[in-house]
């Protein structure tokens, strides 16, 4: 959403009322409540749809889309016959390690444009743990792992 709203989009975002004020904050210029109503129901012909959730979230994503637009999923499998039949795109997105996105990240953070939201920080040792909160969902920022020290020879 932070990067989106850089980019110059207008950026429409669905959650519940109580994270209104947290997602306005992040960028984003409409809420859509998703305890109250669906999304397709009052967005249409957008340019690019960015589905975190896949599943049901995925299929009414469709919908929304202008022709020639884009649908890009982290969470699930592009139907391409579907694509087709709504002349829209659909991509599969995966993140690929990049050493000059990840400056470019680190300089937008360092210039305060983009802001890194951590909900929770747990030692090494607690890892299991973090990855148990991980899968509850609907977490308000990343988890972190903490390493302290022994690392001087890695580096």
């Amino acid at each position: 959403m932070q990067f989106a709203h850089w980019c110059g989009a207008h950026v429409l975002a669905t959650a519940a009322t109580k994270h209104r004020e947290f997602v306005l904050d992040l960028g984003a210029h409409e809420i859509i409540d998703y305890t109250t109503q669906r999304f397709e129901d009052v967005v249409h012909d957008v340019d690019v749809v960015l589905d975190l959730i896949g599943g049901d979230t995925l299929t009414r994503s469709w919908g929304v889309l202008q022709p020639g637009g884009i649908l890009i999923t982290l969470a699930g499998t592009i139907d391409r016959s579907e694509a087709s039949r709504r002349r829209v795109r659909g991509v599969r997105f995966t993140v690929k390690p990049s050493r000059t996105d990840l400056a470019a990240i680190a300089r937008l953070i360092d210039a305060g444009t983009i802001r890194a939201i951590v909900s929770d920080v747990f030692p090494l040792a607690g890892a299991q743990k973090a990855f148990r909160q991980g899968l509850k969902g609907h977490n308000r920022g990343k988890i972190v792992l903490r390493v302290d020290g022994g690392l001087s020879g890695l580096v």
